[in-house]
């Protein structure tokens, strides 16, 4: 039912997937566990056990590094990491290593390979499962946790293999220890020079250099406000994982967070939290990073396209992205109760009367422009109005020419509330695409809403001479701006059949799938009293957020009960 807003639960640059796990007792710690060794020197491990329950926990190994330099500020990881993932019944290991520039390549990967063994060897002895092990690290130490994954000579000196990891967490990592041009950070280059001095060192201590179709999973993250060129790292290691083959390796944005608080997994919002309980598969089936992935695939080159649109190439603008513009660009995210996540710096857009002038044999002639997006929203417009506002088709930001690709995603419990009793969570997706956009303010008669103006192909466009609104001409005023102005109802919703038929769009393929809005008139008397009386309850249901009727709440039910009895057929 779309008289809701359905509340985001997901955010992959991002996309994530939001849940809440119940508070467990908590576990035994065990620190500075030696596990190369008893020398002096030997590196050692702290280990974080959770409450004993009747199955056993899985394990995440964090490699705990600095520049390839033992890190001191662990407090961070102990109480925003492991702490977090303790209580949700996971196992953790923090590993230090020996530290450069007195131990240099290949000590540092060394260690971690003999750590690993430690934890293999000794999980009977501690009470994990050695069969849902991960390793992940942050920096140097996604570095250290990548090369050891990826070049198995590492774990085969202890007669393991790669294979045994159920995944592998790289988070703001160095994954090229020679690029082309050299790092632009003079700490960065000088740190990588004492720990790999040799310009062999750096070749084989780079994870792009073993690149392999069978590792396990990788999961790579970089965060929104992170130290320079995390970001194209990420991204870069992710594809270049993928070009070689391998069928589960995305990197995934964190908003809101830096290099530091990425790992702060104390607030269940940080979407790092659920990817790291989703790959030791402590979450709920719906979060399984399986999903999640097929999900990112999928939006990376979705079946939606707005190619077509840059066919007019030699009409597109590029303009400024005014703060007006990124306001309206964010309403699919606002909408789903989330925050805004995009600010370009400029885009590029179609005027839209000459567009449709140019396209007359396909859209057709006439006073109105009706639109129908990909979630089968409706948004109806007289052309007369438009003009004064200076409407445009959006259809690039920045650097981005498909904007099908900037996709938020969501979940709901139900897809109705009278036809469905069971919990049922699904994962869906709102994608920008091209979006039409007023560059002057437009005023109330035109709906400036997020309803029915975005996820636009060229296919959404259709001009007719006929007023699409005239079924509802003999309503009140005050009626008809309820359900086109007020409340905009026919965005979704048919009401005298005007309107929508909106649907949801299933993450993992992008198909309009079931939740559809029903012509008001045929909602059952039952339901339709408790959509409008009871707003919050049954939102609660579905999972999703209210729509506020307030004062209007009174009008449209009896609005609707009225034309229910004019249209009933009477009895024989």
């Amino acid at each position: 039912m779309f008289l809701f807003r359905l509340r985001a639960a997901l955010a992959l640059c991002a996309a994530s997937l939001a849940f809440a796990g119940d508070a467990r007792a908590e576990g035994a710690i065990h620190e500075r566990i030696p596990y190369a060794g008893d020398a002096e020197d030997a590196p050692t491990l702290d280990l974080y056990l959770p409450a004993p329950s009747d199955t056993r926990p899985p394990l995440l190994a964090f490699v705990q590094s600095r520049f390839w330099q033992d890190d001191r500020r662990v407090d961070e990881l102990v109480h925003g990491l492991a702490r977090p993932l303790q209580h949700e019944g996971a196992a953790v290991a923090l590993i230090r290593h020996r530290a450069a520039p007195q131990y240099a390549h290949p000590r540092q990967a060394e260690d971690v390979a003999a750590a690993l063994a430690y934890l293999f060897e000794h999980a009977d002895e501690y009470g994990y499962d050695p069969a849902r092990i991960a390793l992940a690290g942050r920096g140097s130490g996604a570095q250290l946790a990548a090369l050891v994954a990826l070049d198995p000579h590492y774990l085969a000196e202890h007669h393991l293999s790669p294979d045994a990891l159920i995944g592998v967490g790289a988070h703001s990592g160095v994954y090229d220890l020679d690029p082309e041009g050299g790092f632009e950070n003079e700490e960065e280059r000088e740190t990588v020079a004492e720990a790999f001095p040799k310009p062999a060192d750096r070749k084989s201590g780079s994870p792009i250099s073993h690149l392999r179709a069978d590792a396990p999973l990788f999961l790579v993250t970089f965060a929104e406000a992170d130290v320079p060129d995390a970001e194209p790292r990420g991204l870069a290691f992710a594809k270049a994982l993928r070009d070689a083959g391998h069928p589960a390796a995305e990197a995934f944005g964190i908003p809101g967070r830096d290099y530091r608080s990425q790992l702060d997994l104390n607030a269940d919002a940080n979407p790092l939290r659920q990817h790291l309980l989703a790959l030791l598969g402590l979450g709920p089936a719906y979060t399984s990073l399986s999903e999640t992935f097929a999900m990112r695939r999928f939006w990376r080159d979705p079946s939606f396209h707005s190619a077509d649109f840059w066919k007019d190439s030699k009409q597109v603008k590029t303009h400024d992205a005014t703060p007006e513009f990124s306001e309206d660009l964010n309403l699919p995210f606002i909408a789903t109760g989330g925050t805004p996540r995009l600010h370009p710096q400029h885009y590029q857009a179609l005027d839209l009367i000459p567009w449709l002038e140019r396209h007359a044999d396909r859209v057709g002639r006439g006073r109105y422009l009706v639109l129908t997006n990909a979630r089968g929203e409706k948004a109806f417009f007289s052309l007369a109005a438009l003009r004064e506002v200076e409407p445009q088709i959006v259809i690039g930001i920045d650097a981005e020419r498909e904007l099908f690709r900037i996709v938020d995603f969501y979940h709901t419990d139900r897809r109705t509330t009278w036809q469905q009793p069971e919990v049922d969570t699904w994962i869906l997706a709102r994608p920008v695409g091209a979006f039409l956009y007023f560059a002057k303010p437009a005023p109330p008669s035109i709906d400036a809403r997020a309803i029915g103006r975005f996820s636009l192909t060229p296919e959404s466009f259709a001009v007719v001479d006929a007023d699409p609104l005239a079924p509802l001409g003999d309503l009140a005023p005050a009626d008809r701006e309820l359900v086109t102005d007020e409340l905009h109802c026919i965005g979704c919703h048919a009401f005298r059949g005007v309107g929508g038929r909106a649907s949801h769009l299933r993450a993992r393929d992008g198909e309009r799938v079931g939740g559809y809005g029903l012509p008001l008139e045929e909602y059952p008397p039952p339901v339709w009293r408790r959509y409008c009386f009871e707003q919050a309850e049954v939102a609660g249901l579905i999972g999703a957020n209210p729509v506020p009727l307030g004062e209007h709440a009174q009008a449209l039910f009896e609005l609707v009960e009225r034309e229910r009895a004019r249209t009933a057929t009477p009895p024989p």
